[in-house]
């Protein structure tokens, strides 16, 4: 076919295509005239929910997807809410190392442990995530900030789907999409220690070849059961040993004790490097008990964090549960009858200025309720000396007991610099 009969053969096909659209517009027309009704139908259209996104699937038994059932792998993953507590075992399992951080955020960055589900274009793409208002980090054992965990300490987190929450920028970013891209909202972060404590795990030594720089190790259970096959870690001259209550050596780490170890680079370098290494109770016991001082001596200059239950503006009393991860002893010096001053927060935590934002109040009830994920299991009525705007139910609050001094903190930290 030539140019030519190219030409007149579109320009035949477009002319046809104008004259049915018209003709058919004529008729339209003239059937509205003619006062007809024209039924015309519409391109299917989403459900959306009061704000105009689109709804969220739903389950009508409730039932949704865990790790510990395999046979539900057809259901969504549980939608977490910023405001109500989870159910136990509800989250979603996930590991890697910490490789970015923004403590005052409350944001980081892991890279993830390679696993048999990926494939290798899936490995170590970075996985951005962010800290439920209600999470918590443990380190050492112990309750912790997002501050006290070094960059690069391998993690074991507690992780829901994003959903229509925002996910945080980063400067640690990809071209490829990780596997696991739809978690990074968390309940809760800890690293190795913190697990093995909370899990009754420890390493058994099997044999230290300081020539090669690996130690060999067989994880064993509180029943003295243990792994069926032994794991090769590497170590070095910068692995810190410590023993009783001082600094130890490689040389300390003997065959036949249990041990309870940090590491780093795990399944991008093997199983995994040591950074540290507990061999003994004491040891282990002094790391847990500084670094409960560091997490009290945190949450006594920037309050406890507490969810608003109920609010009595008549009564000008509030009710608060207080969040999870936190040393009960803190929670344990709010008293009845006793002073407290409050602050307003946003999710992130953080207050706008709370040396000059903060209100009295006086505890007048301390009562306990079912422990959930992120809850302490502790509720506080309070009456309050001014009710701020930002006192409302689902609302979060920062908390200091009466015998707390309430200083200024970092500019950085406020929402108001």
């Amino acid at each position: 076919m030539g140019m030519a009969t190219r030409t007149r053969s579109f320009y035949f096909a477009r002319t046809q295509a104008r004259g049915h659209g018209t003709r058919r517009m004529l008729a339209l027309l003239a059937m509205m005239i003619a006062g007809t009704s024209v039924a015309v139908a519409a391109p299917p259209v989403k459900p959306k929910d009061p704000k105009g996104k689109p709804a969220p699937v739903v389950i009508e038994d409730g039932r949704y997807r865990t790790d510990a059932d395999p046979a539900d792998s057809k259901l969504p993953w549980f939608r977490v809410s910023n405001t109500e507590f989870p159910p136990e075992g509800s989250a979603h399992y996930l590991a890697g190392e910490l490789i970015a951080g923004d403590h005052i955020n409350r944001v980081g960055v892991l890279r993830p442990d390679r696993t048999d589900a990926q494939r290798r274009g899936d490995w170590d793409v970075p996985l951005p995530f962010v800290l439920l208002p209600y999470g918590s980090v443990s380190y050492h054992g112990s309750p912790a900030d997002l501050r006290d965990v070094p960059i690069g300490t391998h993690l074991h987190g507690q992780f829901y789907v994003w959903g229509d929450a925002p996910k945080p920028e980063s400067q640690v970013v990809s071209r490829r999409t990780p596997i696991d891209a739809a978690f990074g909202r968390v309940l809760k972060l800890e690293d190795d220690f913190s697990y093995s404590v909370r899990t009754g795990r420890a390493w058994r030594v099997n044999a230290v070849a300081l020539d090669t720089n690996t130690v060999t190790v067989t994880g064993v259970d509180s029943s003295g059961k243990a792994d069926a096959k032994p794991t090769l870690f590497q170590i070095s001259p910068a692995t810190r040993v410590w023993k009783g209550r001082g600094v130890g050596a490689l040389a300390d780490l003997v065959v036949g004790q249990p041990v309870i170890l940090n590491l780093t680079v795990c399944t991008l370098k093997g199983p995994g490097r040591v950074t540290d290494a507990w061999v003994d109770a004491e040891s282990r016991q002094i790391a847990a008990a500084q670094q409960v001082e560091i997490h009290r001596q945190h949450l006594r200059e920037r309050g406890l964090a507490a969810r608003i239950d109920a609010v009595d503006n008549a009564k000008s009393l509030v009710t608060v549960t207080f969040f999870g991860g936190v040393d009960p002893a803190l929670i344990a010096e709010f008293k009845v009858n006793e002073g407290l001053t409050l602050a307003v927060a946003e999710d992130s935590l953080r207050t706008y200025d709370q040396i000059n934002d903060r209100k009295p109040g006086t505890v007048t009830l301390v009562e306990s309720v079912p422990v959930q994920p992120g809850s302490s299991g502790v509720r506080v009525t309070f009456k309050a000396g001014m009710l701020l705007e930002g006192v409302r139910p689902k609302r979060i609050l920062r908390l200091w007991a009466g015998k707390w001094k309430v200083d200024d903190l970092p500019l950085e930290e406020r929402l108001y610099p």
